[in-house]
């Protein structure tokens, strides 16, 4: 829709990257692995939607078949440390290309992030990505 882009761009919106897509009745279903540059990231507010409690996450700005899009993720994980997401990503460079890819283990889905040059392949738990679906990546609640 030619329209609906264009206002995007108007109103400086960056498209969500979905790793996943959310089903009926609850739950995501992992729709492949995405190629992306990664730009910056930055720590914002926000609500957590099953306490509706203020929160920080960690936005990422990724760079996809050459669209800018949006990524975030909890900043701390249900035990109040660093999320293992985050701190596998620390280890991105800004510029780098990485994979991600949401699987599912289970009842649990995961991130698995592959570098694109050298490394090796790590699996991240995101026990709340579903959740994700639910929350506003562009508005910037921190200021």
């Amino acid at each position: 829709m030619k329209t609906s882009k264009a206002l995007m761009k108007e109103a400086n919106i960056q498209p969500k990257l979905r790793l996943g897509t959310k089903k009926t009745g609850g739950g995501v279903v992992p729709n492949g692995s995405h190629r992306v540059k990664m730009i910056a990231d930055k720590v914002i507010n926000g609500t957590d939607p099953k306490t509706g409690k203020p929160i920080e996450y960690v936005r990422y700005l990724v760079e996809e078949n050459g669209e800018t899009k949006t990524y975030q993720t909890k900043k701390l994980n249900d035990k109040g440390e660093l999320s293992y997401l985050v701190q596998r990503l620390s280890e991105i460079n800004e510029g780098q290309e990485v994979i991600l890819e949401m699987k599912k283990q289970g009842i649990k889905n995961y991130i698995e992030v592959s570098p694109v040059v050298g490394g090796e392949s790590v699996e991240v738990d995101e026990d709340d990505e579903e959740h994700l679906e639910d929350i506003d990546l562009n508005e910037d609640t921190n200021g």
